[in-house]
């Protein structure tokens, strides 16, 4: 499915290293979505990381190669548009120890290790002898994945189109920068330019089918996304018992769509707690924000609320997942099976909905 970029917004201007965008893509029809779905996007490799590894294999990129879904091309092409190149895919590691003798990783427990962080530049400079292989270096790597994002709106307040808020990865490893492929696309693409996507549906986050049911969200930077769909739903039902706690780095430059967030506070539609790391000596996450609003978490629990996390995995995800059960065992005065066995219920039941990356 083809979109248009119709439009993009800084969401953090001060911030160079890793700036976070919202984009709008608009389809010229209405779209069949749900709020706390996702959207899959195709993006391309950045130029300069494809020229570094035509040069580290000695190629000029004019090569004809034969890919097996796209029939032939210039090797400058196929490294562009369809070969993953920003991660390592730790399955060609598995390829060179199979087909070419290498012995540098016994397990693949070792190759993950081994592919944390890397991209296929980096295998190149780690190993020069590949270079031998040229062209034909192509046949281990992996096709160039879409990357799924959070959609950020609802289909009632914008039928035709979906925004995305992401961050623009972008790092610096081993003396030159590494970045994310389709955060630099969207990033970099002008206003107007077609954008290859497809809505993917996701049915294990959706908000509370009851209006009158209480939600709970807690959100990491990026993470946000899929609460403001969340949001635009719930107002467009006149549902108002809503509390989002959101954290990321710094108010003045990383609070993200404070406008929007602090108007729906300003209209009692939200309730806002926020949590800002790095604005005192020692850090506040959102795990510590909920933890000192154990009695409100409590009571709205109990009222039947339905809690809704997205961001990091194992940092914000675990933790948030420890406080939660700590708040439940001062609370009610659990034992360990007792609590874990009431996790895994409220998580069947759909009051604890998870999207985490």
């Amino acid at each position: 499915m083809l979109f248009e970029l119709s439009e993009r917004q800084n969401l953090t201007p001060h911030d160079n290293t890793q700036p976070r965008y919202r984009v709008r893509l608009r389809s010229d029809h209405a779209l069949d979505y749900e709020v706390g779905d996702w959207v899959s996007v195709v993006g391309e490799n950045p130029p300069q990381l494809v020229e570094r590894v035509l040069q580290a294999l000695a190629c000029k990129g004019d090569e004809r190669i034969h890919l097996r879904r796209q029939g032939e091309q210039p090797l400058a092409q196929a490294l562009t548009q369809h070969i993953e190149l920003t991660q390592l895919d730790p399955a060609i590691l598995n390829r060179l120890v199979r087909q070419y003798g290498y012995q540098n990783w016994s397990d693949r427990a070792q190759m993950l290790a081994y592919a944390q962080g890397k991209d296929v530049l980096d295998l190149l400079h780690a190993f020069p002898a590949l270079a031998e292989l040229g062209a034909s270096f192509i046949d281990l790597l992996s096709p160039l994945a879409p990357r799924y994002y959070s959609i950020a709106s609802a289909p009632q307040h914008s039928p035709n189109s979906i925004d995305l808020i992401f961050k623009h990865i972008q790092f610096e490893r081993a003396d030159r920068w590494h970045q994310g492929v389709v955060s630099t696309w969207l990033s970099t693409q002008p206003i107007g330019a077609r954008i290859e996507a497809d809505l993917k549906a996701n049915l294990q986050f959706k908000p509370p089918h009851q209006t009158t049911t209480p939600m709970i969200m807690l959100a990491a930077g990026t993470g946000i996304a899929p609460f403001i769909g969340f949001m635009q739903h719930r107002l467009a039902h006149s549902a108002h018992q809503n509390w989002l706690l959101f954290g990321e780095t710094h108010a003045a430059s990383h609070f993200l769509c404070q406008a929007q967030l602090s108007a729906w506070q300003q209209q009692g539609a939200l309730k806002l707690s926020t949590a800002f790391s790095r604005d005192q000596a020692d850090k506040i996450y959102i795990q510590d924000r909920l933890w000192h609003a154990r009695d409100t978490f409590i009571d709205w629990w109990q009222q039947g609320a339905q809690v809704y996390v997205c961001g990091n995995k194992i940092g914000m995800g675990l933790a948030v997942e420890a406080t939660i059960k700590r708040i439940w065992q001062q609370a009610f005065n659990w034992d360990d099976d007792t609590l874990n066995q009431a996790w895994l219920s409220a998580k069947q039941q759909g009051r604890l909905q998870f999207d985490l990356y």
